[in-house]
């Protein structure tokens, strides 16, 4: 790489891991911290409520940070355009934000076990109206990375303070959500009224009939980003609707390390995502840097899990805690599929603009890990959750890894 595009990597990759760092801190500390406070079956309750909103999230970004971003890495410097885009994805996420709220609000009054904790998917709203506001697309899109961890640090100190404050007792969990939410919610306004004052922004809303539209464009991108990010929260769900809050808490602190272990793929994906979009000859080093990572990772996640449960998360619960030590093991290989599906797919496929390939093979592999999931969860629970993120993903990973050979032969 040009010395120019090595500091703009070197930049982007230390905002995005700046991010990464904060979210990991926010893991170690405030988690003992909420389990203490509440007990690990209230914190289960919790996290099976944030999986379900973090999924209705993930709708509303509708593959922002994939289609805005090529959009934006491409034509950012005409201003036009640039608005033009703001308007699309504003546009579309506020329909789509709707719709999710309204979802939100059946799920509460239809379902009985959403309704008995309907306090907290009320106050669960903030965090997908806080979302709205977020511009994270915006920053990537222009390789202005550098703003996003101000923005993100602000948000969860807001978070952590607030939860120090009012998380006192057992009772308190159905707070919690809500306390993440207005720190979300206050970052992303200040940050969002910046872009549109710096960039001149002018609103036009789409109208629906527009949207409509811009949603079935790009569909293949919303399932290309949709489905990978949403697997987590997914075997999360799936545990909590066939199991106890016990088991939803040791299947969703498992994924916690599992993301936490991947989070340097993740964030080289992103980086690497921009740079190859414009310069193409700088894909084969991209693969190079995200397998290698992702091969390290897989085995000091497998070899460390012992060693960083028990002074962590200080559980009296031996068995549980041995419980989240197999899991941790048992979700060892994510690292290294998570580097094969960015390599191969995102910055391979999906730079080739291959995005309804990619779409299928995402489609096939979730159904496949789905149907294992469902046959294994309501038996297995957390370690049916676990198994249901390895096959999927390993598929993912396979299928990715195999198109982009053939279609690099037929290039």
């Amino acid at each position: 790489m040009k010395p120019k595009n090595t500091y703009h990597f070197i930049e982007n990759a230390l905002s995005l891991f700046s991010v990464k760092a904060i979210d990991l801190i926010l893991a170690i500390l405030l988690i003992p911290y909420l389990i203490l406070k509440v007990g690990i079956v209230n914190y289960g309750k919790y996290a099976f409520a944030l999986s379900l909103v973090l999924l209705l999230v993930n709708i509303t970004n509708y593959g922002f940070n994939l289609t805005a971003v090529r959009e934006l890495a491409r034509y950012g410097k005409d201003s036009k355009k640039l608005n033009k885009l703001f308007n699309e994805v504003f546009s579309v996420k506020l329909y789509l934000t709707g719709f999710v709220l309204l979802l939100l609000l059946l799920l509460t009054i239809v379902v009985p076990s959403f309704a008995a904790y309907k306090l907290v998917y009320i106050f669960a709203s903030f965090l997908i109206v806080g979302d709205l506001f977020s511009l994270r697309w915006f920053f990537m899109g222009l390789e202005k990375m550098k703003y996003i961890p101000a923005i993100y640090l602000g948000g969860t100190l807001l978070y952590v303070l607030l939860v120090v404050i009012f998380i006192k007792q057992p009772a308190d969990f159905e707070y919690i959500i809500l306390l993440e939410g207005i720190g979300l919610f206050i970052a992303n306004i200040i940050s969002f009224s910046y872009i549109v004052l710096e960039y001149k922004i002018k609103f036009q809303l789409l109208s629906f009939a527009q949207v409509k539209n811009y949603v079935y464009t790009n569909w293949s991108s919303f399932i290309n980003l949709f489905i990978p990010s949403m697997l987590s929260n997914t075997a999360i769900f799936m545990v909590g609707l066939f199991s106890i809050p016990v088991n939803v808490s040791i299947i969703q602190l498992g994924v916690k390390v599992s993301n936490a272990f991947a989070t340097v793929n993740a964030v080289f994906t992103k980086v690497f995502y921009a740079m190859v979009n414009r310069k193409i000859q700088i894909m084969r080093q991209s693969f190079n840097v995200l397998l290698v990572i992702g091969v390290l990772l897989s085995v000091v996640m497998f070899f460390s899990a012992d060693i960083v449960i028990k002074p962590w998360l200080n559980i009296k619960d031996v068995a549980v805690e041995q419980q989240i030590s197999f899991i941790i093991k048992l979700l060892s290989p994510t690292p290294f599929l998570m580097a094969i599906i960015s390599a191969y797919g995102v910055n391979g496929l999906l730079v080739l603009k291959k995005d309804n390939l990619v779409s299928k093979i995402t489609i096939i592999a979730t159904l496949v890990g789905t149907v294992v999931g469902l046959l294994v969860i309501p038996v297995y629970t957390f370690i049916g959750g676990a198994v249901f993120l390895i096959t999927t993903k390993t598929l993912y990973a396979f299928f990715s890894f195999l198109f982009f050979k053939r279609n690099i032969r037929v290039k």
